[in-house]
């Protein structure tokens, strides 16, 4: 979608609803606002027939045989439950930068990122639209440094400045997609570290379509691009929402071998389905937490015919 007029009377009043929502949250108890934001999304649940049809195909898709109807439209709720929660997790976000609240962020796997950090060539790191994914730019340099991370704009310009002050505040950088590239190459010269989400449909010109969930998915192969050209180490991570509310662990793996045979087409297939891969692996752990109401599996093209199941088993694995 083209972006709209930050002056338009919907820009206008989309930004003032968000701002007001947020503080509220922000300024309540949380107990209190964490019940409201699980009554919205239940509310959304109930009257959101599409996106709840969406996900429930999606789920009944990449698991099949897995859920019975019943379980399957539990699993369905919670996913807009995780939703709703991830609003209020927004909102009250800034609290993770105090030291008293330090101790609601656990980390797991740091070594995998330090140790890639350490060959000077830069990470980029593959991250999902899992539990509330928001957090990961506001509190990585709680425990890290400073990254930057790629974000498409939204098309309300009002509201994608008020996002942009949130995801910016603890000291992170965004990164727009329409300059992305070149900006990451640049990023990664420095050593630095890249937040790359790659878990969403692309166009089959901007993509390859490869595995996901065992079904095809055309997915962006600019990360792979990026990768062998860099000589960036590619790390996937993800944060969930840990019990009770307000605490959360961010999960880093094992380093993604990234194939450079030389015949970069068929190594931009490969190296992408590795990272789907590693996507999914993260996804099956807690299918709760994903965005499964976004129409992921879009294309109507089989799979590239330059992938080769085999070389999965060569790539870690989360």
């Amino acid at each position: 979608m083209a972006e709209r007029s930050r002056n338009s009377l919907t820009s206008v009043l989309e930004w003032g609803g968000v701002a007001i929502l947020a503080r509220f949250f922000d300024r309540v108890p949380e107990s209190l606002a964490y019940a409201l934001g699980e009554a919205a999304a239940g509310l959304a649940f109930r009257v959101d027939a599409r996106h709840r049809a969406i996900a429930a195909e999606n789920l009944a898709r990449a698991f099949p045989g897995r859920y019975t109807s019943e379980e399957l439209h539990a699993l369905v709720r919670e996913v807009f439950l995780n939703l709703g929660r991830t609003a209020v997790d927004v909102a009250r976000s800034h609290r993770l930068l105090r030291p008293e609240h330090r101790h609601a962020l656990e980390v797991e796997g740091f070594e995998h990122l330090d140790a890639a950090r350490r060959r000077g060539k830069g990470v980029l790191a593959l991250t999902a639209h899992l539990g509330p994914w928001e957090l990961m730019i506001l509190t990585t340099p709680v425990f890290y440094e400073p990254i930057h991370v790629v974000v498409r704009p939204l098309d309300n310009p009002r509201l994608d400045e008020l996002l942009t002050t949130l995801r910016e505040r603890g000291g992170s950088q965004l990164i727009r997609k329409r300059e992305a590239v070149r900006a990451i190459l640049q990023t990664l010269r420095r050593g630095k570290t890249v937040g790359i989400m790659i878990d969403q449909h692309i166009s089959e010109r901007e993509g390859v379509v490869v595995p996901f969930f065992g079904r095809p998915a055309s997915t962006a192969s600019a990360p792979a691009l990026i990768a062998i050209r860099s000589g960036a180490a590619v790390v996937p991570a993800g944060i969930i929402r840990l019990a009770g509310r307000g605490r959360y662990r961010i999960r880093i793996f094992p380093e993604v071998e990234v194939r450079r045979s030389g015949d970069l087409k068929a190594d931009l297939v490969e190296n992408t389905a590795r990272f789907n891969q590693a996507i999914e692996a993260m996804i099956r752990e807690h299918p709760d937490h994903w965005f499964w109401v976004h129409r992921r599996w879009k294309t109507t093209q089989p799979l590239d015919p330059r992938f080769e199941p085999a070389m999965l088993s060569s790539g870690s694995r989360p």
